[in-house]
């Protein structure tokens, strides 16, 4: 009994070979994705120099997005202050926003979220149901916090409303979307986007 073998062309061996090869890629990249470690950069940690040139931008955790354009944040209105006065947080239905007058993190901001922003980038940070980032703000104003009749959120403390979650520590101020899980914190020496 002849046995009937059947073989593959060259052509048909390399379409093969490519979709095995863009099958692995993408089990790759969504591995990453998942995982959150998409970003080849500090772990945890994204952060640059504060910035004044180009359009506004944002480093975003969760969803790597460059935002259009920054804001002008020199009229927040503070909901609470940490202990010390150096980091103030707003909440409202669409996000949790923490402002820092005094960082030393500059040198840990990506070098793209500096020159994307038309302003200056550091000393805002917020967190969404979509993702947190760091804000660029185009007020002009260097961030000065007035503490006078703004409650403080004592270390321990938590503050929940419209759907986020704010913690104050003795190692800084923490915000979380309730819902997605998305959070940021920040503290005089570092930031973390997650």
């Amino acid at each position: 009994m002849a046995q009937a073998r059947s073989r593959l062309s060259g052509g048909e061996r390399a379409v093969i070979v490519v979709s095995l090869v863009l099958v692995a890629a993408f089990a790759v990249l969504l591995s990453l994705r998942l995982t959150g470690n998409a970003d080849p950069g500090p772990a945890s940690a994204t952060t640059a120099p504060p910035a004044t040139s180009g359009p506004a931008a944002t480093a975003t955790a969760g969803k790597e997005a460059t935002e259009p354009a920054g804001e002008d944040l020199s009229e927040v209105s503070w909901d609470f202050v940490s202990p010390t006065g150096n980091i103030a947080c707003a909440v409202d239905a669409e996000r949790a926003l923490c402002g820092i007058a005094s960082f030393e993190y500059a040198d840990q901001i990506p070098a793209a979220v500096v020159q994307a922003c038309d302003g200056t980038v550091g000393h805002f940070l917020q967190v969404t149901a979509e993702g947190s980032s760091l804000v660029c703000d185009t007020s002009g104003e260097a961030l000065t916090i007035d503490a006078a009749g703004v409650p403080a959120l004592g270390y321990g403390q938590e503050e929940s409303a419209e759907g986020f979650t704010c913690a104050s520590a003795e190692t800084g101020m923490s915000c979380r979307h309730d819902q997605s899980g998305y959070s940021f914190s920040v503290r005089r020496a570092a930031y973390d986007l997650a």
